[in-house]
């Protein structure tokens, strides 16, 4: 089983960071894995500028490091999105990543499994949250992935996922489930 794992935070070492690490720990038990991690804060990839290049031809003409992650992505089981919750969103490294998706033919990239993490201030209702769980429900429905798991962690008003020893135990479980 071959897993891809992208960090859509720009802190290496912070909250969503420390989640997806504890996940991949108990994904990493498992025989016969394979993981891959994009931590998408050090890769240059532009903007989807809407050009309709990859309509009429194969791929992506943006030369950034999208074309090193494209194969990656074409080949894995699984993949794993991990973002904080900013503005209601997810982060602006993970959306370029996913607007990026749109040069690859549907074909290509089916029957995956997805597990989502996400980071957040404020305690659950969250509409930040709410708001990135639909929009990922609705990108994966409309791809035809299988959307596994939505894990999500409040950081501020609780405590930074490093102290969080239930939400470390819940996602290392989710990892040795995968």
């Amino acid at each position: 089983m071959k897993v891809l794992a992208f960090l859509g935070s720009p802190r290496r070492n912070g909250n969503t960071a420390r989640l997806l690490k504890e996940l991949l720990k108990g994904v990493s038990e498992k025989s016969g894995v394979t993981i891959n991690q994009v931590y998408l804060q050090e890769n240059k990839i532009l903007g989807c500028t809407g050009c309709g290049y990859c309509e009429t031809s194969t791929g992506c003409k943006l030369e950034d490091d999208m074309q090193n992650i494209y194969p990656i992505l074409k080949e894995a089981d699984v993949l794993i999105f991990a973002t904080p919750v900013y503005w209601w969103s997810m982060s602006s490294q993970l959306k370029a990543l996913i607007d990026r998706f749109y040069a690859l033919k549907i074909s290509e990239i089916k029957s995956k499994k997805i597990y989502l993490l996400m980071t957040y201030g404020g305690s659950l209702p969250n509409s930040g949250a709410e708001l990135v769980e639909r929009t990922f429900r609705d990108i994966f429905k409309y791809i035809g992935w299988e959307l596994v798991k939505v894990y999500g962690a409040c950081t501020d008003e609780y405590m930074p996922v490093e102290q969080n020893a239930e939400a470390l135990k819940e996602v290392y479980e989710i990892g040795r489930s995968i």
